[in-house]
């Protein structure tokens, strides 16, 4: 339906590796829960306190004070790849979403996708732009340090095992080759129009476009990012990334403890 407008157009091959991450994802987060479970004795003994819950959500959770406390850097890093990923996330999401659900002649699809001062991509596809760069260079400023503190300065009370080596070594490709389809698709002139707001993408395409690579590069290297990503996502449940989504929930339900 929307494939004149999307980045990559959808196809089967990635609706079935699209399917098989999720069922691989929602099995791997059954099995990790099952075990938490049976390693963790009862620890909600009070009625929820809804007041404690959000601002530990805010404080301890999305802007993670209780790391701020403890050290800059390690705050910078764990902000950086928390907030980048789940950003990224978010506008893939948004994007599969409105590119199935929303019907062609909708206002919000035509907004998003086409809109009558632009021939191709409307202001949401604008917005689009500048979340992804912005998200995904606070992903790659958060994996740089990480690198450093891990691999070159080799921080004392950092113990790296393979987990870790994987997930970084998963994010950072992902982060990379999304900028070098963004920088790749950005060279077709029928996104020149958005290319001003893409502002890492456009630096990127210019690079690009004086080496003689054209968006005729760009599917090889979306579908190597793509192939990736779901990866990275059905590996989730095994990897240390899932304290990122069991974290929040052990950190407000401690929170909604406290209060009573």
């Amino acid at each position: 339906m929307y494939d004149s407008y999307l980045y990559f157009p959808a196809t089967a091959a990635l609706y079935t590796l699209t399917v098989a991450t999720v069922m691989f994802f929602i099995a791997g987060a059954f099995v990790s829960v099952t075990l938490w479970f049976k390693g963790k004795a009862p620890s909600l003994h009070h009625g929820l306190n809804t007041a404690a819950i959000i601002k530990a959500f805010i404080f301890d959770c999305l802007l993670q004070v209780q790391i701020l406390k403890i050290s800059f850097v390690r705050w910078l890093m764990h902000f950086c790849i928390f907030i980048g990923f789940l950003g990224l996330f978010a506008q893939t999401t948004v994007m599969a979403l409105a590119s199935h659900f929303l019907p062609p002649d909708t206002a919000l699809a035509r907004t998003m996708f086409k809109s009558s001062s632009a021939a191709f991509g409307g202001c949401g596809a604008r917005v689009l732009d500048v979340w992804g760069d912005f998200f995904g260079l606070m992903l790659i400023v958060g994996l740089a340090i990480a690198i450093v503190r891990r691999y070159i300065i080799k921080t004392k009370q950092l113990e790296t095992i393979q987990k870790d080596t994987l997930s970084i070594c998963l994010l950072t490709t992902i982060a990379l080759t999304g900028f070098l389809c963004e920088g790749l698709r950005l060279t077709n002139p029928l996104y020149a129009q958005v290319a001003a707001y893409s502002f890492v993408g456009n630096i990127l395409a210019g690079i690009f476009k004086g080496m003689g690579f054209t968006s005729a590069n760009y599917y090889p290297w979306v579908w190597l990012h793509a192939v990736i990503s779901l990866f990275f996502c059905g590996y989730i449940p095994f990897s240390k990334a899932w304290h990122v989504i069991v974290s929040p929930i052990e950190i407000v339900i401690d929170a909604s403890e406290r209060a009573h």
